[in-house]
């Protein structure tokens, strides 16, 4: 499922893209409006714009687009169809670095997921002679680590793209993958109005009509990833250990792996959508491909 080979940084080239005036320059305050669906359930969504730190600029030039497609380019991986980039602290502070720091944390958590995930192939495909206590420990470490790892992801390459809109960051900076598909609207609860849940996946996709897809088809599969984490991995629950050869161990891995490995290719390619949309709009408003391309 995975290739073996990551492209660490990224490449530049000299082109430039032109004056981006219609990129936003302020940030919404919590109060600011948002919208309830045709759909009734479907959580709120904000109306967002884009803000100044979208774009890496020069003065008041945008030069460049500020989040690094990493759905697109982990799911290719997965797929057996390209690298993905890693980024260091070494790769900030110069011209064309990115500064959205979501960029660094979804890279980072990419490499570690793409270590489970080929140690579960090495683990699953082995012929070594293990205890079969010992082999059943191991099935249990690796899988909780790639379920851990792939809502980690989820949440990470999500916040990547939110930091680039106006809508205000306390409402995602702190939260786990479940509320960014659904949470309760403190602002409105705070002020007296009816109570709503609101989605920032869903605000992300409004905007480009996506949300009727991504609520009713990525919302299920990442509620599943969500559900794995806090029962399996994050919490004080496992798997049930097993007593069994050695070689249903390995079986067992297989599968599970390949179930997790399926759901994530899915979601990535929801992801992968909002990116090129929002790449696509972003380099609009600059008037053409950004420098870093």
């Amino acid at each position: 499922m995975a290739s073996d080979t990551v492209q660490y940084g990224r490449t530049t080239s000299s082109s430039s893209g032109q004056a981006a005036e219609l990129i936003g320059r302020r940030a919404m305050s919590n109060g600011d409006h948002h919208q309830s669906h045709p759909d009734p359930s479907v959580a709120y969504h904000f109306d967002w714009d884009f803000r100044r730190e979208a774009a890496l600029w020069i003065g008041e030039r945008a030069i460049g687009v500020n989040f690094h497609p990493l759905a697109t380019e982990f799911r290719d991986w997965l797929l057996r169809q390209g690298h993905f980039s890693v980024f260091a602290e070494e790769d900030k502070g110069t011209l064309l670095s990115l500064t959205n720091p979501y960029s660094y944390h979804a890279s980072v958590i990419a490499a570690i997921l793409a270590r489970s995930i080929n140690a579960s192939h090495e683990f699953a495909t082995g012929s070594e002679l293990l205890d079969d206590m010992e082999a059943d420990i191991e099935r249990i470490r690796i899988y909780n680590e790639q379920v851990l790892y792939t809502a980690r992801l989820c949440e990470a390459t999500i916040k990547q793209l939110l930091y680039c809109t106006q809508i205000p960051e306390p409402y995602y900076k702190k939260a786990a993958l479940g509320a960014l598909l659904s949470v309760e609207c403190n602002e409105c609860k705070k002020a007296g109005k009816p109570r709503h849940k609101i989605s920032m996946l869903g605000s992300l996709a409004h905007r480009y009509s996506l949300c009727l897809a991504f609520d009713h088809c990525l919302i299920e599969h990442l509620k599943i990833v969500n559900r794995r984490r806090n029962i399996e991995a994050a919490h004080a629950e496992a798997q049930c250990l097993r007593l069994r050869p050695s070689a249903e161990s390995r079986a067992q891995l297989a599968q599970d792996s390949l179930d997790v490995g399926n759901e994530l290719v899915h979601m990535l390619q929801h992801v992968a959508d909002l990116e090129a949309r929002m790449m696509q709009e972003l380099k609009s408003c600059m008037g053409g491909s950004d420098a870093r391309d």
